[in-house]
């Protein structure tokens, strides 16, 4: 699982739209067997041990069943991405359950998207304070049991959370990338239209990210030996009462229609054909 796609940058002016031959597409995934996880990338430093067990493709699904850990500060979850250079919208079907019940029934045990910093290394080259990330999840997170989105930013290796109510079943995340501005949105199954859940603004992140999925669980089993987060990476937590499996019906990558436009601008209507062109294209099929 150590093969990468890697993404071509599309250039042009700040308002040029995408290709009509959207470079991103190859890298859009039906997960219907085995040969679909080629081309996908598994997240595990040299010396880390495995937060997840071997993804697989079960009745045209990939299917994530983490154990205990998770992704906070220093700590390292599961994590399959692809290379992403440049603007992105990307929209993946989930459906998120326990191992015994509909829900999860341990702290912050979620699964969704995930944009990281590429960011290579081993324990023996590990230093802190250099994680960048951020993601849009669903599942439980507190109290455990409850239906919820989980949103958290990393920057520099301190985290920052925010905690939603949710759907259950099978949901749709997207997250867009126009430059230094991320768009995350949700859609539950049945619904017709996208709700925004949050935008965030992170012009630190480089210009190529890994993108893709995470799924984690049972912060319970960490928590004992927080902050010792390089303990938890590298031997497991002290427990494993993970309780998550997530199913992935698809994951679909795409160009933006419009791309960067100023967050700050004293001429706001010269822009106004675009920022609309920007919302249908957020909130399109």
């Amino acid at each position: 699982m150590r093969q990468l796609l890697t993404a071509v940058c599309i250039s042009g002016a700040m308002l040029a739209t995408a290709s009509a031959a959207d470079d991103l597409s190859t890298l859009s995934t039906g997960f219907d067997d085995d040969a679909s996880l080629v081309g996908w990338t598994e997240h595990l430093p040299e010396g880390f041990t495995p937060k997840w067990r071997e993804p697989l493709i079960e009745d045209g699904n990939l299917v994530l069943e983490p154990i205990s850990g998770g992704w906070f500060e220093e700590l390292h979850g599961g994590h399959l991405y692809k290379a992403v250079d440049g603007d992105f919208i990307v929209t993946t079907r989930i459906n998120v359950a326990g191992t015994k019940e509909a829900l999860p029934q341990t702290l912050f045990s979620l699964a969704g998207l995930f944009i990281r910093a590429p960011r290579e290394f081993s324990v023996g080259t590990w230093a802190p304070g250099r994680e960048n990330w951020l993601f849009f999840s669903i599942g439980t997170s507190a109290p455990a049991g409850t239906p919820q989105f989980e949103i958290k930013t990393t920057t520099n290796s301190l985290s920052t959370l925010k905690i939603h109510p949710a759907p259950t079943g099978w949901v749709e995340l997207r997250g867009a990338r126009l430059a230094e501005l991320f768009t995350l949105l949700h859609r539950a199954e049945g619904e017709a239209d996208w709700a925004v859940a949050d935008q965030m603004i992170r012009p630190d992140l480089p210009q190529t990210l890994n993108v893709g999925l995470t799924a984690y669980a049972d912060w319970g089993s960490v928590a004992p030996i927080y902050p010792d987060m390089m303990r938890v990476n590298t031997e497991g937590a002290v427990e494993n009462n993970a309780d998550l499996i997530a199913r992935v019906d698809r994951i679909d990558f795409r160009r933006p229609a419009v791309g960067r436009i100023p967050i700050a601008n004293i001429d706001a209507p010269a822009f106004i054909d675009a920022i609309e062109t920007r919302r249908a294209d957020l909130l399109a099929d």
